[in-house]
């Protein structure tokens, strides 16, 4: 066997998942050379040992049988399967060619990419093309932020908010938690925070058209329509300026009377004005966030919030944009484009992205690529523009390549290979080596090379080899920027500034495209574990959804799950109609990514292809939305109603039934801490004698006041335990088979309502129903508290499921693993059994690593640490809401939880005992804002 390799055990890299441009640290477990599982690395700064659902499903990506395989060489309607060899031979002799040419007419059209790597190949490139042009495109981009700050502060910079420094945080659809590129580090930061702990808490605020993650964990949130979002800052700056008294500052005190006109806004003065009044009373301690697609104005409003607040330094740094020079995204594809069109460019080598799809639709991108005679792409999958191109080149998935990113603020990661190319697929830089024809072609050597010329030094191979280990290199952030003043160029913008307030009407709605929380732009829609995953807010799963207000809908007769048509700038798409509480009033939200028709065999047909009604004028959002019925009905798999607690059917039997969910705002909490355990019912008596357990007794508790619903537990759950995918509709008859669910409740008025999360898995009774009613004995108890199943023993009567008040029992109504091609099985976790048809599965408390760690100890002589065992879903959480540990050790964190004030057991008075324990969510309202319901501790009251 290979040297320092130990068969049957699990290892773990260091490697980087890039998107976007920006990059985030990884642990990849490898088992036997197979990468199975992804963790987040918790040195690295920006996932402090989390990892979010993408990260968590890419795994799934490296063994899809769906990749890109082989070159494709296409001729007119022609495809043609080609050898590397031959595809090699084409791009030495073609770009051969054009060298000699000086590079006329060729054009690199790339996804955004933070790599030194790159960087230095794309240097090599027009050096040895000169007359090439360069371009950079990404469909979802920070280009308008980008723009503000340029205008702002004289240059473009990066704002990088430090949650954990704010008391009051207020989130402009800034979706801190989401699709934020930082979006880990300031669910980490934010949840430091939230603990009720001698009354110190921040207070979150969200202004939003949607409901994002962010929205739904803050305490005040207020339904906005993207299109008043502006016009909502700079009316905020003059709250500040003229009510508050709040100083201007020297450079601010010129620009003081061009607010003057935002005084006469119409929007809710009570709470605009308490809003202003807790910035003032934290200066320093306060943030003000943005949306990435709103105008460069309304960045440009944020900058200037922070810096009268005193923000800047404290609760927001800004770092050095890593190139200043760089065209925006939109540009990017807009001049190329022109330029395909105006006969510039002969040969189009694109590395990555899918401009075909994701392309504004009114540039009719797809139909210029049609012009250009030699084109090449480089794809993990064969997509839409592949199809379109003269050449498809595979690329190799980021676990099987070698390569470099940098993470948001600049922090070099580095990325190396878990496995050998499944499909002999190029990276990046491997095809650029090969169209420039340079010494070096293989990745490694290429990775080297560019770090070389930064840190050239004798001991570069043991600091290599150091940062492969590390993941990352310690100090290399960008150069953090210190503005202390607004640029002029802010007069001249607020001149340029019609003061209006637009407010849509019923037949003149605005439409909102955001990037799925998913499958994000659409480049993972061939992923099933993110598909089956529901959404965080709608719990829709395999699908997208025109998200509408239920009084617009009301307005405008449309009902939950019709199929409408959306009218936009000329364009028509029928959509399936979503009637979301809380959505802003005349503001129809539509997630981008999916109804792609190339994308796979999962992913083809998933959804609407709302892309095709986005413009370069308007890619974010926009106004003049009409809406027609169809009068057609649409099946949504929906799970939100699916394993419902029957909440009312025990109300009914007894009267001292909890509500599912516990909540109190902190000024109860803090007036009485003993306020939840008064609602404690009278102590059962137990039928007979309970177990003993001598050693260990194993436990969790879940903190839903740091839950912030965003579905990362369940996709490491999934990766880790072997959890099938079973399509949409089996998913439509309840049958999806996740071990973990995160229940969302809403409460109080279905226009402005407050919504709760709840993770719910297998809570492991003490006095537990299901092994009660198991004529087989397959589900039974462990000397260690465990629940478990023993498969070979279970003939799927499913009594257990019946008998479960939790309703987290799954059976496997089909062998979803029978027909799974041979790189499919890869990814299978072998510490966990393959479960066949007709068995009922469940959480485990990942027994398999329970397991692991206790033979470690146990060889080792020595005790089990307190948090040395991890399930999955604890792990990868990024506000650690999840704890696991030993409740025979009263010192454990998880005994200590338990002992909380706010501690109480799901379903308790049913005397089943369960180890999961919940920790109450505690809401931090403003006083001034506190609705009446809000002193009620338990308001939601059903599943639903």
């Amino acid at each position: 066997r290979p040297d320092e390799t130990h068969p049957g055990q699990i290892k773990q890299f260091a490697t980087a998942l890039e998107l976007g441009g920006s990059a985030v640290g990884l642990l990849v477990n490898s088992y036997d050379g197979r990468p199975i599982k992804i963790e987040g690395n918790p040195n690295h700064p920006f996932s402090r040992g989390a990892a979010d659902v993408i990260a968590q499903a890419s795994v799934l990506e490296l063994y899809d049988p769906d990749r890109g395989k082989d070159p494709i060489e296409r001729t007119g309607n022609e495809q043609t399967v080609r050898s590397w060899s031959e595809a090699e031979a084409f791009l030495s002799d073609h770009f051969g060619r054009i060298k000699e040419q000086n590079g006329k007419k060729f054009a690199i059209l790339s996804e955004a990419s933070s790599s030194l790597s790159v960087e230095d190949m794309r240097r090599r490139l027009l050096e040895a093309f000169p007359e090439a042009k360069w371009y950079e495109y990404e469909s979802i981009s920070r280009d308008n932020e980008r723009e503000g700050m340029r205008l702002a502060f004289g240059e473009p910079v990066r704002a990088l908010p430090q949650l954990e420094q704010a008391n009051v945080i207020v989130s402009l659809d800034a979706d801190l938690f989401g699709s934020h590129p930082t979006a880990i580090q300031n669910a980490s930061g934010f949840a430091k925070g939230r603990r009720p702990i001698q009354g110190e808490m921040n207070r979150l605020y969200a202004v939003e058209p949607r409901y994002t993650t962010t929205g739904a964990a803050a305490d005040h949130r207020l339904g906005l329509p993207a299109s008043q979002m502006e016009s909502f800052a700079l009316a905020l700056i003059a709250e500040l300026l003229f009510h508050q008294n709040v100083p201007p500052g020297m450079f601010f005190s010129v620009l003081k009377p061009m607010f003057e006109p935002y005084l006469q806004h119409p929007f809710d003065k009570k709470w605009m004005n308490a809003l202003a009044e807790d910035l003032k009373a934290s200066q320093g301690k306060c943030l003000v966030a943005v949306g990435a697609g709103y105008s460069p104005m309304t960045h440009i409003a944020a900058a200037m919030l922070n810096d009268i607040l005193g923000n800047t330094g404290n609760t927001v740094v800004y770092c050095s944009d890593p190139d200043p020079a760089r065209p925006s995204h939109l540009q990017a594809i807009m001049e190329l484009t022109k330029e395909i069109n105006a006969g510039g460019v002969d040969t189009l080598l694109m590395i990555g992205g899918n401009p075909a799809y994701d392309a504004p639709a009114d540039l009719r991108f797809a139909e210029a690529l049609k012009q250009v005679d030699n084109s090449i792409h480089l794809s993990l999958y064969p997509t839409e523009t592949s199809a379109l191109s003269k050449w498809y080149i595979p690329r190799a998935h980021y676990l099987e390549s070698w390569g470099d990113a940098r993470a948001y603020d600049g922090t070099i990661s580095l990325i190396q290979p878990l496995i050998q190319p499944l499909y002999d697929g190029k990276s990046a830089v491997e095809l650029l080596a090969l169209v420039i024809g340079d010494d070096l072609t293989r990745g490694y050597d290429i990775v080297r090379r560019s770090l070389r010329t930064i840190f050239n030094n004798d001991s570069f191979d043991n600091s290599f080899r150091y940062w492969l280990h590390q993941g990352f290199i310690k100090n290399t952030r960008y150069d953090y920027y210190a503005p202390w003043y607004v640029n002029v160029n802010i007069q001249r913008a607020l001149e340029e500034i019609e003061v209006e307030f637009p407010e849509p009407k019923a037949g003149d709605l605005e439409i909102v495209f955001y990037p799925d929380s998913k499958i994000y732009d659409g480049r993972f829609a061939n992923n099933g574990w993110l598909q089956e995953t529901p959404d965080f807010l709608t719990k829709l799963t395999w699908d997208n959804a025109a998200l509408i207000a239920p009084e617009t809908a009301r307005t405008l007769g449309v009902r939950h799950g019709e199929l409408i048509r959306l009218n936009y700038q000329g364009q028509s798409l029928d959509v399936a109609a979503y009637v979301m509480p809380g959505q802003a009033q005349n503001s129809v939200a539509v997630a981008l990514g999916y109804g792609r028709t190339h994308a796979g065999r999962v992913g083809d047909g998933a959804g609407f292809a709302v892309h095709e009604l986005r413009t370069a004028a308007a890619p974010y959002f926009g106004r003049g939305l009409t809406i027609e019925r169809t009068g057609e009905k649409y099946e949504l798999a929906i799970t939100q109603d699916h394993f419902a607690i029957d909440a009312v059917g025990l109300k009914e039997r007894s009267h001292r039934i909890h509500e599912l969910i516990q909540e109190a705002t902190l000024e109860n909490y803090l007036a009485d801490p003993e306020c939840f355990k008064h609602q404690s019912h009278t102590p059962e008596v137990n039928l007979w004698k309970e177990h003993e357990y001598p050693k260990n007794r194993w436990g969790m508790a879940i903190d839903l006041n740091a839950c912030i619903g965003c579905n990362a537990c369940m996709a490491a759950c999934q990766a880790e335990n072997n959890i099938p995918v079973v399509g949409k509709k089996q998913v439509a008859l309840s049958r999806e088979m996740h071990w973990i669910r995160v229940d969302r409740y809403f409460s109080g008025d279905v226009n402005a309502p407050r919504i709760a999360y709840q993770p719910v898995a297998c809570v492991h009774c003490e006095n537990a129903p299901c092994e009660q009613v198991c004529p087989v004995g397959a589900t039974v108890h462990t000397h260690e508290g465990l629940n478990v199943m023993v498969y070979n023993r279970c003939v799927g009567t499913r009594y257990c499921s019946n008998n479960c008040p939790f309703k987290v029992r799954r059976f496997n109504y089909f062998n979803n693993h029978k027909n799974l091609e041979p790189t499919e099985k890869m990814v299978f976790n072998p510490e966990v059994t393959i479960r066949s048809r007709g068995v009922m599965e469940k959480c485990t408390y990942c027994v398999q690593r329970i397991e692991a760690v206790k033979i470690d100890a146990k060889n080792n002589r020595r005790e089990i640490r307190d948090g040395e065992i991890t399930p999955a879903c604890a792990q990868t959480c990024p506000t650690q809401a999840i704890v696991f540990g030993d409740l025979s050790d009263p010192e454990s964190r998880v005994s200590q939880l338990r002992r909380d004030p706010r501690a109480y057991t799901l379903l308790g008075e049913l005397n089943v005992k369960p180890r999961t324990a919940y920790l109450a969510r505690i809401r931090n309202e403003n006083p001034g804002l506190a609705s009446p319901s809000s002193t009620e501790h338990n308001k939601p009251d059903a599943h639903g």
